[in-house]
């Protein structure tokens, strides 16, 4: 198994000014405008040649100005994919018609002003270490898109202006997405501690943000206050504002109701009051607490996915692995989350149950029925993997068998449960192709998360070698939408679970090179460039005929089809600041597990 090789890169470092602004160099203005010569240029470029207008040379590197973005060509750089960069608006420029470039020699790093219809920018080519990246990210998240240690995006009231970033930020999957956070900051504390000590300030600065999103998802646990193991998707406190984008309920003494919003009028639920007696662990209602809120008044959101559960029961063996011995109180809490949740499910015939309506919630459902339902033939792989995971989990952090191990056993043996997590290929290929689309336009990109973290986790903990390898060839089932995305996040978890497989590590290597040094969310201008042919899949769905890198890409969690042919992806163009997690997950992971090497 060949290790990912990180070195330093050059990291993009964006300044926007008006156009006569003081700072902007006077040279900027007075430099001759002039087509480069191109002659000697075999690279595809992504504007035409002949529509290069304005260019500056500093020895080898040539910046070159179109009505379509900026292009700086280096022949000499020592990777292939960073020998032509583009620069575009809304992420690198004002706009896209480049009139003017300037380099300023005097800087020691790489500093290039350019003027464009409507503004000037600097841009700055700074040398940043895989590392240095991951923990500039961080800050990044801690500061600006946390919410009481949920991190999922925050969205800004000024344009491009960080501090800006509005004390809320609802998303529909809180628990998932800071599930993935979380795993990354456990990892970071036991590289750093094994790297520095752990008294060390780096080493307790990791922990404690470890332990903080660890608190936030387990809370999401415990919110509902049903006592029977329902876990929330997130919550809100009394000066957020509730959205109408699902089922949400507002906890008052011991109940909670069910406020109107749409879906709640739809399923005619709203004003319902259900039970919110159990209590919630003083470890966890701090997070809310030391903010001046009680209980009263918490509004969380129901209709929870196995999205939320399957990275919860990911970070609870992660946290467990990690920090289980030097946090015995947090780790009771977790392996009572875990069976609290498990027992709900088993009690339920394998599904999630809203209490308001005495029905399955929408996407969580492990059961046979599911699975004997159009939807649930294809989803049912997946499910039944998921399932199976969660009880090794729960088996692994509690020390106790009994009904988990019961269970297990009668899914795999009696129910065919494991024999499904290797059907997926097969099955996903048929529905597609009935639904009259390929299988990479039929797939709910965030599934490929839920694979990873659930036959991951599933063949690590196995120890029957025949059901071992059924689950590996299983996970091997999807390589037909993971391994094209080059996506460590997926990639490092398979090489640990099939260590026997290739892995085209050089591609990992030039994504952690090129993820940019912010989440602010910007536009790119793919659609525009020359050098990217597009292709039109089976279903009529629009993609890149190559993966560009993520600093050339639109700004997205790990949901999205990574080869979408559009400029932007969800969230407001310069008006949103994602998480780092798509980052420091997959970064501090492979660290963690010795499959980075950091020259």
């Amino acid at each position: 198994m060949k290790s990912i090789i990180l070195k330093s890169t050059l990291a993009r470092e964006v300044t926007f000014y008006d156009r006569y602004a003081a700072a902007v160099p006077k040279a900027l203005y007075s430099v001759k405008k002039e087509a480069p010569d191109l002659s000697g240029v075999l690279y595809p470029l992504p504007s035409r040649k002949k529509d290069y207008t304005c260019f500056a040379k500093s020895g080898n590197i040539l910046w070159m100005g179109a009505a379509n973005g900026l292009t700086r060509y280096d022949a000499d750089a020592e990777n292939d994919t960073d020998k032509v960069l583009f620069f575009s608006a809304t992420r690198d420029l004002p706009d896209n018609e480049v009139k003017a470039i300037y380099i300023d020699d005097s800087e020691e790093e790489e500093s290039v002003w350019v003027q464009t219809s409507s503004g000037v920018v600097n841009i700055v080519l700074s040398e940043i270490s895989p590392e240095e990246k991951a923990l500039r990210l961080t800050e990044e998240t801690e500061k600006y898109v946390s919410r009481r240690g949920m991190c999922t995006q925050r969205n800004l009231t000024v344009p491009r202006e960080l501090s800006s970033a509005v004390p809320y930020g609802h998303s529909d999957n809180s628990g998932s997405f800071t599930c993935a956070y979380a795993v990354g900051e456990l990892c970071k504390y036991a590289v750093m501690k094994r790297k520095y000590g752990e008294n060390d300030e780096r080493t307790v600065k990791a922990k404690a943000s470890a332990i903080r999103a660890t608190e936030a998802c387990m809370l999401l646990m415990y919110i509902p206050c049903r006592g029977d193991g329902f876990v929330a998707r997130t919550y809100l406190v009394p000066t957020e504002p509730v959205p109408d984008d699902g089922l949400f309920y507002r906890i008052t003494g011991d109940k909670a109701v069910c406020l109107p919003t749409t879906d709640g009028k739809k399923r005619g639920i709203a004003g319902k009051e259900i039970y919110a007696g159990a209590p919630i662990p003083k470890r966890l209602s701090h997070l809310y607490e030391d903010l001046g809120f009680t209980k009263d008044g918490l509004v969380y959101k129901g209709d929870t996915s196995s999205d939320e559960i399957t990275h919860q029961y990911l970070l609870m063996y992660f946290f467990h692995l990690i920090l289980g011995d030097e946090d015995k109180e947090l780790d009771e809490i977790v392996c009572n989350a875990a069976k609290n949740t498990l027992k709900h499910i088993i009690d339920h015939g394998f599904e999630f149950h809203e209490t308001s309506t005495g029905k399955p919630t929408t996407w969580a459902k492990w059961s046979k029925a599911y699975f004997n339902q159009p939807l649930g033939w294809s989803d049912g792989c997946l499910n039944a993997a998921e399932l199976l995971m969660y009880l090794k989990v729960t088996m692994n952090i509690t020390g106790e068998k009994g009904l988990w191990e019961e269970t297990y056993n009668k899914l795999v043996n009696e129910e065919g449960y494991a024999k499904l997590t290797s059907l997926h290929n097969e099955r996903f290929f048929v529905s597609s192709m009935f639904e009259g689309v390929e299988p990479v336009e039929g797939l709910m990109y965030g599934d490929n998360m839920l694979a990873t973290s659930s036959y991951w986790l599933l063949i690590a903990l196995e120890e029957d070698e025949e059901l071992k390898e059924l689950y590996k060839n299983g996970y091997r089932g999807w390589n037909g939408t993971f391994r094209r995305e080059h996506n460590p996040a997926y990639d490092i978890p398979f090489m640990l679970s099939c260590p026997e497989d290739e892995i085209d590590t050089e591609a990992l290597s030039d994504w952690f090179r090129r993820v940019g040094i912010t989440r602010l969310v910007t536009s790119v201008g793919l659609s525009s460039r020359y050098d990217v042919p597009c292709r039109y899949r089976h279903g009529g769905e629009k993609e890149a005929s190559w993966r560009l890198p993520p600093d050339e890409f639109p700004i997205s969690k790990y949901d999205r089809n990574p080869y979408a042919y559009k400029d932007h992806e969800g969230g407001r163009d310069c008006y949103q600041v994602e998480s780092a997690y798509i980052y420091t997950f997959a970064y501090w992971l492979g660290r963690y597990y010795g499959l980075i090497e950091e020259e």
